[in-house]
């Protein structure tokens, strides 16, 4: 009888050990997915920020060339436009695709 409290003791000790290290694994996926995430958010606001000064200048660049600056801001516009329009026509082959993957293969790599 001894010999069976102690086996069940034992059995209590590792199911709890598990349960902690799932605990932590899952912590530690977590803590990388979104550290990861926010590292690629900075990465995208420094990119859009360069845009859009590199727009303004090549808006004001258009603008003094063709004699109307306002010319120029229309060019970059519509630039933006049919760019925005290509981008929400193959949104899920360029964004939602490759994000769910890069989300999925951090979550489960060990």
């Amino acid at each position: 009888m001894n010999h069976i409290e102690t086996l069940v003791s034992k059995a209590g000790e590792l199911a709890d050990t598990k349960a902690e290290m799932l605990k932590l694994k899952a912590v530690g996926k977590i803590s990388e997915t979104v550290s990861s995430l926010i590292v690629s958010i900075s990465i995208v606001l420094c990119i859009v920020l360069a845009i859009t000064i590199i727009s303004f200048g090549a808006a004001l660049w258009i603008g003094y060339a063709m004699g109307n600056v306002s010319k120029g801001f229309f060019i970059v516009g519509a630039f933006y436009l049919v760019a925005g329009i290509f981008v929400y026509l193959f949104r899920k082959t360029w964004i939602k695709i490759p994000l769910n993957n890069l989300l999925i293969d951090k979550l489960i790599k060990d």
